[in-house]
């Protein structure tokens, strides 16, 4: 039973190529061996039948003679049906003459020892060790020696036969032939089972490469072979999945945007009335309440503006404003504008290559990039850390290459899977008394911006040794003037993860 299943796991383990190309293999060796069998059987039995034939008429032949002769027979008429018998074109044929006891009256000089005790009663065709035979009733007319005369008939049987050598050597020959095809199927019929699954599976495959390459956020669906196989209909499937996935998704992401929307009023006139309240209080145990209530509605505030943002970068593909932006201009500007937020801390920030770099997309969002990542590295750096960012076009002026490497705390290799989830906030290393508090939404706002601008965004980090951030982002190599959308836009900086 643990055999079994031990099997049985190894089995579920193997790939669906590895599975079908067993099968396939097998398949072919087991239909091999079937038509093998089922042809050295018919060949023997076309062999067994085609002597069949020749004793039977050989069996005739004799008759006709026999049963007219007298017995016994003089030595003239037993040196011709030798010489017959001897000179048979295809086998070595012997007779036999049995009375009604067994035992044998006359053979041929062609005939081997008599077989003892047979079932003579029967015609039919019978095997006899290395023999084949067949018997046929005859009447004997025995004469009488001096006179010469026919005194009375005997019944008797005769027996016709010939050795199967022919037969096991045309066995031999077939094997002969047989043996090398079994070698060659062993052989050849694995590697080709393989090479023949992997091109029955190759529309599958594409299938899946091209399903991994589908973005939920892309408008974009798996081409159809519409030949109505398997492979067509599940693609229809996926296509549906894709379909109820996307719609799923932006019914959550149009209620969040309008739960965040709706969120908006009622919080404008929370603050303002703790403004009035602050202003009036005499109280400071009160004063200092109101403060603390006024730090988490800014806090508030600050999320639902994400949350708001979140969803414009969902639609940024379709509906946000793209432009030709002077990305290198942002990125120069937000360094100057975070160097003295760094400077404070005692973080050096500094610029290393900033090459010219023109992307399509929104302003705003480009610029929410670069701030979010260089406030989240200015947040988890320590005092005498180091920050280099710089901006490299790559791969012959088709890619913008942002790439902003700190000597903070580090993100730990669990962590760094879930980074871009929502509200998510790595704990690796912080000090919450000294850490500011984030929101958890600013690098999947990051991460949306990117994927709607078919870029790339990868964090690779160490926990005590730093992060590196790369964002890659496809140049902009039209003639169109570009748009100076340097101006930093304070309100949309995270502060937060």
């Amino acid at each position: 039973m643990e055999f079994r299943g031990s099997e049985m796991f190894r089995w579920r383990t193997l790939t669906l190529k590895t599975k079908t190309a067993l099968i396939l293999t097998i398949s072919t060796w087991v239909s091999a061996a079937l038509i093998g069998l089922a042809s050295r059987s018919a060949f023997q039995y076309l062999v067994h039948r085609h002597i069949d034939i020749e004793l039977t008429d050989d069996s005739r032949d004799f008759y006709k003679i026999l049963h007219k002769e007298r017995f016994p027979f003089t030595e003239a008429q037993i040196s011709r049906w030798n010489r017959r018998l001897a000179i048979h074109p295809t086998h070595r044929i012997f007779v036999h003459v049995i009375d009604q006891e067994g035992k044998a009256l006359w053979s041929s000089i062609t005939a081997p020892p008599p077989f003892g005790k047979l079932n003579i009663g029967n015609d039919s065709h019978q095997t006899i060790g290395q023999f084949r035979v067949v018997h046929q009733p005859i009447e004997l007319r025995l004469v009488d020696a001096e006179t010469k005369k026919e005194v009375s008939r005997k019944g008797a049987t005769m027996q016709v036969g010939c050795a199967m050598d022919l037969a096991k050597s045309a066995m031999r020959e077939l094997d002969k032939w047989i043996l090398p095809v079994v070698v060659w199927l062993l052989v050849v019929v694995p590697p080709l089972a393989w090479l023949i699954t992997g091109w029955l599976l190759l529309p599958l495959r594409q299938l899946t490469k091209e399903t991994d390459a589908v973005q939920i956020h892309e408008d974009r669906w798996i081409s159809r072979s519409l030949n109505g196989d398997d492979i067509d209909r599940l693609a229809i499937t996926v296509n549906g999945l894709l379909q109820r996935t996307r719609e799923s998704i932006q019914l959550n992401e149009d209620w969040l945007a309008n739960a965040a929307h709706q969120l908006r009023g009622p919080l404008a006139a929370i603050m303002s009335n703790i403004e009035v309240c602050a202003d009036r209080a005499k109280d400071p145990k009160a004063v200092q309440m109101l403060e603390k209530v006024t730090v988490e509605c800014n806090y508030l505030k600050k999320i639902v503006n994400q949350l708001l943002l979140l969803g414009e970068t969902k639609s940024d593909c379709k509906e946000s404003m793209r432009v030709q932006v002077a990305w290198d201009r942002q990125v120069q500007q937000a360094v100057d504008f975070f160097e003295a937020l760094a400077e404070e801390k005692g973080v050096l920030l500094r610029s290393s290559q900033i090459d010219s770099a023109a992307v399509q997309g929104n302003p705003d969002h480009l610029r929410f990039i670069i701030q979010n990542v260089l406030d989240n590295a200015i947040k988890y750096t320590s005092e005498g850390g180091t920050i280099d960012v710089e901006l490299r076009a790559e791969k012959d002026g088709k890619e913008a290459v942002l790439r902003v490497q700190d000597t903070g705390i580090g993100i730990s290799q669990e962590d760094q899977k879930r980074i871009g989830q929502r509200f998510f906030r790595s704990n690796s290393g912080r000090n919450s008394a000294e850490t500011p508090r984030g929101s958890g939404l600013g690098l999947s706002i990051v991460l949306n911006i990117v994927q709607s601008m078919q870029g790339s965004f990868q964090i690779s980090s160490e926990l005590g040794r730093g992060t590196l951030v790369t964002v890659r982002l496809p140049l902009d190599t039209s003639t169109t003037q570009i748009l100076d959308h340097g101006v930093l836009d304070h309100g949309v900086i995270d502060h937060g993860d």
